[in-house]
């Protein structure tokens, strides 16, 4: 009789106890079975790979009081409605019940009484949130992904300096990955010793992997001042003259918006959320979190936009982010037009797209010809065939590292914010979305993307099907590595 070898049983064990794991954890099938592939392909390091990266974890402490925490401010600063139903949207029933549904998932109901501008140059960005911590009386937020101190960042960092040495309330949450140099810098040293609380989201570390992924990032980018003005967008705290210029992908073009009015306050519940899990220790008493619950402004603004913010990750109890992008695509009903620097779409996205170019919808997605990433570029492409055959247009931008995140639907519903076109930020990065009902910013939207397009090559579907068989292999290889990127 031949005995089976013991480290074979081990594997055996190994597969059996985790594939149980992830059975039960009930995840897309795509996702489910790339994960048993690798746990089954790779006898130990499988393992260790899917407990560093595969399981869906931020904390069990924040799964659990963060959305007490976020309730309270949202009582604090008055962001809960009790008219909701009565609430009228200058949108179709579709999007209106859309909106309802987003309001009782997360808290964050339809804003009114706002303005919002945006601003698409790096310069105009910067200098508007230099200038607005200038003015800034009482208190200055900011939260992002990627901090670099260069360029024209250097203004920002010193407007905050001063603001904190005359008195402002500043924090700042940047995130332990996408910051590290930052967190590790002069500046750092330089903000707290003016006054500045730094925090840095979502630490790194050993010990911490054991009880929460190491992967998850905080990809969230918002500046709040006085709780009247916020920013929001795609741009990263950097100056794309200096940022990655090794990478010969261009300069990175963004988008950003700058809000005034009630919705302000939606930005700063998700901003002292965020910052109390990585800066308040244990405390979260009442008293604890009363230090940052501030008085709203009564100022009024002749504009009316109506805003609703929708903060996305595993924080949350459901996936609500991906569920609404997917509704929105069924329901176009003349255009859709994505705009996005990682498209790596999952077969529900890919239908969504495909039903509404065979409805009759006018369908364009605009990602940068050069990208940052390999195997994003290649699992992206292998979605493609159906795209094209379905009728969709597909351009790459081509004059720099196109960044931008928008959706826009109908040329008068709008999405932008933090989120790509990808299962990461679907499911595992913090990331932060403002659905934007009104007109007039949709115009202002289309002239940017716009302007994108003008500088963009349609991809042929004749040009494309002339591929080579490499190319092919490369695209159905990292395909299976889709639902992981």
């Amino acid at each position: 009789m031949t005995s089976i070898p013991f480290t074979i049983i081990i594997h055996l064990l190994v597969v059996l106890g985790l594939g149980l794991r992830i059975l039960y954890r009930r995840m897309a099938v795509n996702t489910t079975l790339a994960w048993l592939i690798i746990i089954a392909a790779l006898p130990i390091g499988g393992a260790a790979f899917y407990f560093l990266f595969g399981d869906h974890r931020l904390g069990r402490k924040r799964l659990k009081i963060g959305e007490r925490i976020r309730s309270f401010y949202q009582d604090a600063y008055d962001v809960t409605s009790k008219n909701l139903d009565s609430f009228d949207l200058d949108v179709s029933p579709f999007f209106t019940d859309l909106s309802h549904i987003v309001s009782r998932e997360t808290g964050f109901h339809p804003s009114t009484g706002n303005e919002i501008r945006l601003f698409d140059e790096a310069g105009h960005i910067l200098s508007a949130i230099t200038e607005d911590i200038d003015n800034a009386k009482h208190s200055c937020l900011l939260e992002f992904y990627i901090v670099e101190a260069k360029g024209r960042v250097i203004h920002v960092l010193e407007a905050l300096e001063r603001a904190a040495q005359r008195g402002v309330e500043c924090r700042f949450l940047a995130d332990d990955i996408g910051s590290r140099k930052f967190l590790k810098s002069d500046w750092r040293k330089r903000l707290e010793a003016a006054g500045v609380e730094i925090a840095s989201s979502l630490e790194v570390g050993i010990i911490k992997s054991f009880s929460k992924r190491t992967d998850l990032r905080n990809h969230r980018k918002l500046v709040i001042i006085d709780l009247a003005i916020g920013y929001i967008g795609s741009s990263n705290l950097v100056d794309p003259v200096e940022f990655k210029k090794d990478a010969d992908v261009g300069q990175w073009i963004d988008i950003m918006a700058r809000l005034e009015g009630h919705v302000a306050s939606s930005l700063a519940v998700v901003f002292n959320t965020d910052f109390i899990f990585d800066k308040n220790g244990n405390d979260y008493s009442k008293d604890s979190l009363n230090q940052f619950a501030q008085q709203i402004p009564s100022t009024k603004f002749p504009r009316d936009a109506v805003l609703q913010l929708i903060p996305s990750g595993p924080e949350m109890r459901t996936s609500l982010i991906y569920e609404v992008v997917v509704a929105a695509l069924y329901g176009a009903q003349s255009s859709i037009v994505i705009v996005t620097p990682y498209f790596v779409p999952d077969q529900a996205l890919v239908m969504a797209l495909t039903n509404a170019a065979r409805r009759g919808i006018d369908v364009k997605i605009i990602i940068p010809q050069r990208i940052d990433s390999i195997m994003a570029r290649y699992a992206s492409e292998a979605s493609y065939d159906a795209l094209l055959e379905a009728g969709v247009m597909i351009k790459h931008y081509q004059s720099g590292m196109l960044h931008t995140k928008a959706i826009q639907i109908d040329e008068h519903i709008s999405f932008i914010g933090t989120l790509n076109m990808d299962m990461r930020s679907f499911y595992l990065n913090l990331e932060v979305t403002l659905a934007v009902y009104d007109k007039d910013f949709a115009l202002r939207l289309k002239e940017t993307i716009d302007h994108y397009i003008d500088r963009a090559k349609i991809l042929e579907p004749e040009a494309w099907a002339r591929r080579s068989k490499v190319k092919r292999f490369k695209e159905n290889v990292l395909r299976l590595a889709a639902p992981l990127l």
